[in-house]
């Protein structure tokens, strides 16, 4: 409208306001109309028809004969799309196909969909066969008929003839994909469950030259098995595929399923303690005794968390999450209104179809065990294991790492901190170890002084010394000392002593006064290395044996051991508080044999016999 109307427009009298904003919200939705009216006019006009190829003069493709007597083609020639030189019915047949198509408008632009179009010339194209001679090269990331040049065309259908038949020939990648698209969209086949077995023969007979099967082959499988009613399992077609699973769903399944036979590798993979270290696991048959009594502990503590509402499984594997990555058949295309109809379905132990927000959806196991619980699972067995078959070293294990794990999650939290719980795996051991005939060694026990003398422990120490000897006290050689120290003193004392000096006698009788000072420290010395400090006839002969090794200062540190200040006695003595218990540990394991120390603190196993020894000392 022109500016003059349109002011005389505003300026009319004869209107309301509100008339007025009515008028020109009309010419303004009425001019826009008109814009995308055209513009869907002009988009349509230009691909009516399929696609235009402008006409070009013909090629002939055999050049005059050189000397060697054959026919050549330029490298222009070569690298231009070309037509076929052959006259063929299927060249009419691929011209027709083209002018098929499916248009769209989104709103904002036409475009093709070539979900819908790809199926549209599938169909019309999927009982072509074709005998072409040569083989055209191609290299379009994901095709469609509709980019392919005739020769490609006529080099995929001849190709895709011999598939038919069984003969899978080396050939390039987008072909293979195309005819993958075709299987998809259940484009000459007869069922879904045909899609399958022929989606599985191409990856099976066509990977070795194209590895980009072994990465989108099973998802596309398992989508398709989704967005169908097929009747078989699922593990009917991923049985047979020519690449496995990987381990991992295989033991989840197997988990799942709470079959928990040969399950410690997985565990110790899991887990946060390194079994693979312990000295007791690199003993002969351990790994396979290791292995017998996890399964035992499993299924009892599968026993313990169920009657809780608690499922062993997310414990040990992880939980259920939504990939939200995932997209149906990505990477191809397919038109979802070919399909049955999308269905709710497992396909492995860690993956499944659901529906979400009333969506399709892919449901994945996120892979999140409780590493600290696999753990303690691991130690707690492995100390009871020790303890049964006698091993010279004891560890135990804390539900300490196990609680804060738990923290969070209120009933895990409470199961973790039941008694049963604390006692659940030795107690299962130890049953199993029973019914095994697997029993501790008996160890032979002989008093403290009827041992082999080489085998007995001094009382000053924290180890092995010489075996102790009979003090014997020469008491003829004091008159020796004395006359010794009198020729001393004389020698000492100047002619003309200095007044006040002491007289010859006095230092006479200084001298034997020390003497017997000095003979009779070294007889109470004597007598206290012979004798021990406490009676511990009370105890256990092994324990007996161990509290007549410790002198003073070990009984010290073993209280303070107990008691839970050692660190700060031994900053007080100037030692390494580890060295200690070193020391207190090689002494308990010559004379009980095991350590008593673990984690800077006493082995809950022995505290009571510990607590009975420092009694004894107080």
């Amino acid at each position: 409208m022109p500016s003059d109307k349109f002011k005389l427009f505003l300026n009319s009298a004869a209107k309301t306001k509100k008339e007025i904003e009515d008028e020109v919200k009309r010419l303004i939705r009425s001019r826009i109309e008109n814009v995308v009216g055209n513009a869907i006019r002009d988009a349509a006009d230009s691909l009516m028809g399929g696609e235009k190829i402008p006409p070009r003069d013909s090629v002939s493709y055999y050049r005059e004969k050189k000397p060697d007597n054959k026919a050549h083609l330029s490298a222009d020639d070569l690298a231009y799309a070309h037509d076929t030189p052959y006259d063929s019915p299927i060249t009419e047949k691929i011209r027709s196909m083209r002018e098929l198509g499916q248009t769209i408008y989104n709103g904002y632009m036409l475009r093709q969909c070539a979900e819908i179009t790809i199926v549209k010339q599938g169909e019309f194209m999927k009982d072509v066969t074709d005998d072409f001679p040569r083989t055209a090269f191609c290299s379009v990331e994901r095709p469609v008929y509709g980019a392919l040049s005739l020769e490609q065309l006529r080099t995929y259908f001849t190709w895709r003839t011999d598939v038919r038949r069984g003969i899978y020939r080396k050939t390039d990648k987008p072909y293979i994909m195309l005819y993958c698209y075709e299987l998809l969209n259940k484009i000459g086949v007869i069922s879904a469950e045909d899609s399958l077995n022929r989606l599985i023969g191409v990856w099976e007979n066509c990977r070795s030259f194209c590895p980009y099967l072994d990465k989108v082959m099973p998802m596309w499988i398992s989508d398709l098995y989704a967005f169908n009613h097929i009747d078989a399992d699922f593990s009917v077609y991923s049985d047979a595929f020519p690449v496995s699973s990987e381990n991992t769903d295989k033991v989840m399944q197997e988990l799942l399923s709470s079959n928990y036979t040969k399950k410690l590798d997985y565990l110790i993979k899991c887990s946060s303690y390194d079994l693979k270290s312990s000295i007791f696991f690199k003993e002969d048959n351990v790994p396979q005794l290791m292995d017998e009594a996890i399964e035992i502990v499993l299924k009892a503590l599968n026993r313990y968390f169920h009657d809780r509402d608690i499922p062993l499984f997310g414990l040990i594997c992880g939980r259920p999450k939504k990939d939200f990555n995932w997209t149906p058949f990505a990477g191809a295309y397919v038109d979802l209104d070919r399909m049955d109809g999308f269905r709710t379905c497992k396909v492995s132990a860690v993956t499944r179809y659901c529906v979400k927000m009333g969506k399709p959806a892919l449901e994945r196991f996120e892979f999140a065990p409780y590493r600290s619980f696999i753990g303690y699972i691991l130690k707690a067995t492995e100390a009871a294991l020790r303890k049964r078959v006698g091993f010279r070293y004891g560890i135990s294990a804390n539900t300490k790492n196990v609680l804060e794990d738990f923290m969070n999650r209120d009933k895990l939290y409470r199961a973790a901190s039941e008694p049963q719980f604390a006692s659940l795996i030795t107690d299962t051991v130890n049953s199993w170890c029973d019914k095994k005939g697997i029993f501790p060694p008996k160890k032979t026990k002989k008093k403290a002084y009827e041992a082999d003398p080489d085998e007995r422990y001094c009382s000053s120490g924290y180890g092995p010394s010489a075996p102790p000897k009979d003090v014997k006290i020469d008491i003829s050689g004091l008159e020796q000392i004395r006359r010794e120290s009198e020729e001393i003193a004389r020698k000492l004392i100047i002619e003309e002593s200095p007044e006040g000096a002491p007289e010859i006698e006095e230092i006479t009788e200084m001298t034997e006064c020390i003497e017997a000072d000095v003979f009779d420290e070294r007889t109470e010395l004597a007598a206290t290395e012979v004798h021990s400090m406490y009676d511990f006839s009370t105890l256990q002969m092994e324990w007996q044996r161990f509290g007549d090794s410790l002198d003073a200062a070990a009984i010290e540190l073993l209280q303070a051991v107990y008691d839970g200040n050692a660190d700060a006695l031994c900053r007080d003595r100037g030692i390494l508080p580890e060295a200690a218990y070193e020391q207190l540990n090689s002494i308990a394991l010559e004379h009980i044999g095991d350590i008593i120390i673990e984690n800077n603190s006493i082995i809950e196993d022995y505290s009571a016999d510990i607590s009975a020894l420092l009694d004894i000392t107080k």
